[in-house]
Parts: structure tokens; sequence; C-alpha cells
């Protein structure tokens, strides 16, 4: 090997172990720093041991805490279920009761409701009525006044018979002796008066003309007097007084 190369190489080597030793001068001034660095870490960690005890009482602390919160938490729901179940059965209660109160009260509508209809129909029946019972005194009084007048006109032809058989008494026994007998009523008494005041007898039409009785009347109670007062004579179409009756009055 020459000189030259063997120069060579031993610069090589040289820069080769400057290199090294360069490399080893930073390796050992890294450890340097971290041994360093370790040696405060080191002085560091208790109190950092400490700090992370007070973290984990405080945490501790913290979790009994919550702890006690949550057991508060669980009774606190406990009751508010207990209220709930409470409330559901209040709730239950007041719904039946408003059921209740909604079907009476529905019940009482239709009981007033009825009522109305039922008092409508009374009223309309007592209108009715009323009006039934105005139309009939309307009737009951017209009724009254027409009483009145036929018995005022009965009253008056009364007195007008009884005028007359004052009148004929004395003069015609007969009529004393049947009414006397209680053989006829005033009706009979004024046919038996007209019918005695012509003793050649009288035609039913003259009788009719000569009494103030209904015309219709007269010959019912012609009837009711035949055989025992007067007589029918069929000659001459006419009625008088029984024979044997006026010989007895003699």
């Amino acid at each position: 090997m020459s000189e030259e190369k063997l120069q060579n190489l031993l610069e090589e080597i040289k820069r080769d172990i400057e290199e090294v030793s360069t490399r080893i001068s930073a390796t050992v001034q890294n450890s340097n720093m971290t041994i360093d660095s370790t040696k405060e870490d080191v002085r560091v960690i208790p109190e950092y041991i400490d700090s992370l005890k007070g973290s984990l009482q405080g945490l501790l602390d913290n979790n009994k805490q919550l702890e006690e919160k949550d057991q508060h938490t669980q009774q606190s729901i406990e009751t508010v279920k207990t209220e709930i179940e409470i409330n559901e059965v209040k709730k239950s209660e007041l719904e039946t009761t408003e059921r209740t109160k909604r079907e009476h009260k529905e019940e009482l509508e239709r009981k007033i409701l009825d009522f109305q209809q039922k008092n409508a129909q009374l009223e309309s029946e007592f209108n009715q009525l009323t009006s039934d019972v105005k139309s009939k005194e309307l009737v009951y009084n017209q009724l009254q006044v027409q009483s009145k007048e036929t018995l005022n006109d009965l009253d008056v032809k009364i007195n007008e018979a009884s005028s007359r058989l004052a009148n004929v008494e004395n003069e015609n026994k007969l009529i004393v002796y049947l009414m006397d007998a209680g053989l006829m009523d005033v009706p009979e008494a004024e046919v038996v008066a007209t019918i005695a005041s012509n003793p050649e007898g009288l035609r039913i039409a003259d009788i009719k003309e000569k009494v103030n009785m209904p015309p219709v009347r007269v010959q019912p109670t012609i009837n009711n007097l035949l055989e025992t007062v007067i007589e029918y004579d069929a000659l001459n179409d006419s009625y008088k007084i029984i024979d044997t009756i006026k010989k007895d009055l003699v």
C-alpha cells in the first residue's frame, strides 16, 4: 500500500473516530440531560403522587356524594312512583266521579227536557181547558139567560092559568073537584077548564087555539084525561066533559 493511500485511510479513520466521538459526546450529553430531568422528575413525583392522592380522595368524596345523591334520587324516584300510583288511583276515582256526574247531568237534562215537554203539553191542555171553560161559561150564561126567560114565560103562563082557574072556580065546580082530588096538574086543568067552558064540546084545533101550552102537548094531555074526565064525541069530532062527572058536581 502506498503512503498516500495509507494517509487517506488514516484520515478517513480519523474522521470516523471524530464522528463517533462527536456522536458519543452528544449521546452522553443527552444522557446527562435525561438523568438530570429524571432526577427532577423523581423529586417532583412525591408531590405529584400527593396531588394524585388528593385528586383521588376528591374523586372518592365526589363519588360518595354522588352515591348519596343517587340513593336520595332513588328514594325520590320511589316517592314519585308512589305519588304517581296514588295520583293514578285519584285520577281513576276522579274519572269515575266525572263520568257519574256527567251521567247524572245527562239524566237531569233528560228529565228537564221531559218536564219542559210535559209542562208545554200541560200548558196547552190548560189553555184548551181554559178556552173550553170560557166557552162553557158563555153557553152556561146563555142558558141561564134562556132559562130565566123560559122560567119567566112559565111563570107568566102559570099566573095566567091560575088567574083563569080562579076566575072559573066559582062557575065551574069540576075544576075544583079535579084539583082537590089530585087528578090533574095545571096543563090538564087548563084543558079541562077550556073544554068545560063549552058544554057542547070543542074540536082539537079550537082547544089548541084557546090554551097556552105548546100545540104538540095538547093531544097527549087530552089522551091522559080520556075516559076519566073527558070523552070524545066522534059524531061532532069534539071533546067534552063526561056527563056522569057533570051530574056528580051539580
